[in-house]
């Protein structure tokens, strides 16, 4: 059961470093969110609702303006959140301490990363262009059948993506591996990563069930959500990429 052993390592690597979680995380999610707040008075963006009858655009705000501010605020975010996983790799793989308030900001490592997140994207983009095509002649006769052809299409590139995510923390910690590298580590797996998988979506299923109760709860139920939906569950997702990085590349025991 491996891919069950995969999960729940990843789960404890989270909880019993809750302290160096908040330290890699809180400050670079803090700074983002300055970031972010200045670029709506850098381009002059109001933070009311837009006008319907300005074409979609806020008052006094020209299309250019917008299309950048949008690109700028794209690249906070994804600035701030690569900052964060690669630390988190560092931290697991490399036992990177944090120290300080502020995790040190590695460029190159997070340019590598983005680099490899984005060549994955581009491999899944054009695979799932011919299945939509299929996808759309298969609902034609049944609409039943165009819909389990892609969610057959979306588990397999979600397999894949994890089958070839070693190349992710590699980059993280300046250990770079191909793309075939990582296929040929994790050749065999696929079936403990399609059960890695399928406990990733029930937990995050049973988290936003024990969200929606916690929600009742005045100021600390949505404080709790808001930290479980936030820090947890998204390390944990990381931490899933990083022990796949470790068993089958690093070839590490789970403990």
């Amino acid at each position: 059961m491996l891919g069950l052993e995969i999960f729940v390592h990843s789960v404890r690597m989270v909880l019993r470093n809750l302290t160096q979680a908040l330290q890699i995380s809180v400050v670079p999610a803090l700074i983002g969110g300055f970031l972010a707040i200045g670029l709506f008075f850098l381009f002059g963006i109001p933070f009311e609702e837009f006008n319907s009858e300005t074409n979609g655009f806020p008052e006094g705000v020209t299309a250019a303006s917008f299309t950048g501010f949008l690109l700028c605020l794209m690249a906070v975010v994804f600035g701030v959140m690569l900052w964060i996983v690669v630390s988190w790799h560092r931290f697991v793989l490399l036992e990177e301490y944090p120290s300080g308030l502020v995790p040190p900001f590695r460029f190159d490592r997070v340019l590598a990363y983005f680099g490899r997140l984005l060549m994955l994207g581009l491999i899944a983009l054009i695979i799932m262009i011919p299945g939509a095509l299929i996808m759309g002649m298969m609902a034609q006769s049944s609409v039943a059948l165009g819909i389990l052809v892609w969610l057959g299409l979306i588990i397999i590139l979600t397999i894949g993506f994890y089958r070839a995510s070693p190349i992710l923390p590699g980059a993280a910690i300046g250990k770079p591996i191909k793309l075939s590298e990582a296929w040929q580590a994790t050749s065999g797996a696929s079936g403990a990563i399609a059960l890695l998988v399928v406990l990733s979506i029930l937990f995050q299923i049973l988290l936003q069930l024990l969200a929606s109760l916690l929600l009742f709860v005045p100021i600390i139920g949505v404080l709790i959500v808001l930290f479980a939906s936030m820090l947890i569950v998204p390390l944990i997702n990381v931490s899933i990429l990083t022990t796949i990085y470790g068993v089958f590349i690093e070839k590490r025991e789970l403990a």
